[in-house]
This record gives C-alpha cells, sequence and structure tokens, in this order.
C-alpha cells in the first residue's frame, strides 16, 4: 500500500471516535478520582475545546495566506458533563474529518504561524491532532484500569 500521509492522518484522527466509544461505552458516571489527575470528565471537555480551536485553525490556514494564530490558555475543564462533552466532540470530530477529506493535496501544506510553536502547516496540525488524541485517549484507558492518569 502506498504511502499517502493526509489519508494515514485522517485515519488515525477517526480512529480516535472508535477507540474513546469503546472506552466509553455505556459508562454513565465519572470514574473515581485520582488527587491530581483529570477525571475523564475532564479529558472530554479539554479534547472539545482543543477540537474547536484545530478545526478554527485548518480552516483559516485554508482560506488565509500564512494567518497569524494564538495559543490559548487552558480553561476550567468542568463545564459540560461527560456524555455531552463527549457527544459535541464526536460530531465536531466527524465535521473536521469531513473537512480535511476535502483537501486538496497542496493544500495540506498550506501553513500559518501559532504563538511560541512557529510556522506550522495544516499537515502539522493534523500530526499533532494525532498525538494529542492518543495521549489523552491512553490517560482514559489509565483511568478506567484504576491506573494514574
Amino acid at each position: 500500500m502506498p504511502y499517502d500521509e493526509p489519508a494515514d492522518l485522517i485515519g488515525s484522527c477517526e480512529a480516535t471516535l472508535d477507540t474513546l466509544g469503546l472506552l466509553l461505552g455505556d459508562l454513565s458516571e465519572e470514574v473515581a478520582e485520582s488527587p491530581g489527575d483529570w477525571t475523564i470528565t475532564q479529558v472530554l471537555n479539554h479534547l472539545l475545546d482543543t477540537e474547536n480551536r484545530y478545526i478554527a485553525r485548518v480552516r483559516r490556514m485554508r482560506r488565509e495566506d500564512r494567518p497569524a494564530m494564538r495559543m490559548m490558555p487552558d480553561p476550567d475543564y468542568i463545564k459540560l458533563s461527560l456524555l455531552k462533552a463527549w457527544t459535541l466532540f464526536y460530531e465536531l470530530r466527524k465535521r473536521h474529518l469531513k473537512l480535511l477529506r476535502s483537501l486538496k493535496p497542496a493544500e495540506w501544506r498550506r501553513s500559518g504561524t501559532l504563538g511560541a510553536v512557529g510556522n506550522i502547516s495544516i499537515a502539522g496540525l493534523v500530526r499533532h491532532m494525532a498525538a494529542h488524541d492518543a495521549m489523552h485517549t491512553a490517560q482514559i484507558a489509565r483511568r478506567l484500569s484504576g491506573r494514574p492518569g
């Protein structure tokens, strides 16, 4: 099978939905907290907030010539219930995947500047998104297994 970075990145980001769906299953309440660790609800709120940032950045880089984007501070991640945060994240990620699938090959190389990070392309941002997903999905798995987050 030929190497296709955009397809691999999209597949990784889509896999997050399957993995989280399986991990969360019919989870109806929060897993007991460990001091200093985020709850699963906080992780899902964080993923939702971050997804909003990522999709906005992809849209800007697609339509603007080298936009300057800011890093945003993390808000308090207890605003939505576990189920509401998961539902909104799922719906937003599906829209984001549709946007990514619509990008032409040259658009994956479009870029902007992101705060202290510097120059970043759409492909680089989505690569970071896939890594960010993996880190927080593993964090949820650890919480469900009873290990520290």
